[in-house]
């Protein structure tokens, strides 16, 4: 049986993880750090692996033993990946800058593979369930910016609260690292954040799209909302 009491924080850390970086780069090559526009402009701000490996989660969506088996394996394999990122960026800014990096791609390239192992039906409820668990954060996704049929002014002011709520979370994150601010109140900080941000982002669409949007979350999961920092006071990288 998988903890669920961590999954509001490994969500939350992995959704500003992208949402740190969003704003930095350009264009170009998509494997440099720096024009990784294309890696960070991610449809799945989240972890899939992580998601998957809730039993909540695959009972909903009556994964075969095959594919739990297949998730299990890329599970492993990415908390590993991750464990190791995140230790070669503990030591200075620039590490860390390259550590978020390399976390978002690791996290681009997990989700596909972890996606394949999903039927089509099995991806479109997995979207639902994603769209439950990070709220407006998931507007920064192209895909459903597409779906919803969003403006360009309407896209603009999305890119904005990102970039002032990336800009708050880099703050908070810096407060933890200068010893500032404990882990249990960066991470407390981090989710009244990711609320803030969910209802700004919200409040951009038009009350249609707001009733589109309910229609595609569908049925509610049951799964744990992301709200009680309590649940844990480790951080993501801990977990992992």
């Amino acid at each position: 049986m998988q903890n669920n009491s961590r999954l509001p924080l490994l969500l939350l850390a992995v959704a500003f993880t992208g949402c740190a970086t969003a704003n930095q780069g350009g264009t170009g090559n998509a494997t440099s750090p720096v024009a990784s526009g294309s890696a960070v402009s991610t449809d799945h701000p989240g972890s899939i692996p992580v998601l998957l490996g809730l039993d909540p989660v695959r009972a909903d969506l009556k994964l075969s033993s095959l594919q739990c088996a297949l998730l299990d394996s890329l599970r492993s394999e990415y908390r590993k990946s991750a464990r190791n990122i995140t230790a070669m960026g503990a030591d200075d800014a620039d590490g860390a800058l390259r550590s978020e990096w390399d976390l978002r791609s690791l996290t681009k390239k997990y989700n596909g593979r972890a996606l394949a192992v999903l039927s089509s039906t099995q991806q479109d409820r997995l979207r639902q369930i994603e769209r439950q668990m990070l709220g407006g954060n998931l507007l920064s996704s192209p895909a459903e910016q597409q779906l919803l049929g969003l403006t360009a002014a309407q896209q603009q002011s999305l890119a904005a609260i990102q970039k002032q709520s990336a800009a708050k979370a880099s703050s908070i994150n810096s407060q933890c690292a200068a010893g500032q601010l404990s882990s249990f109140w960066k991470w407390n900080n981090l989710h009244r954040l990711q609320s803030q941000t969910s209802s700004q982002m919200l409040s951009v669409l038009t009350p249609k799209q707001k009733k589109h949007w309910l229609v595609l979350s569908g049925q509610k999961s049951g799964l744990p909302k992301i709200k009680d920092p309590e649940a844990s006071t480790k951080s993501l990288f801990e977990e992992y």
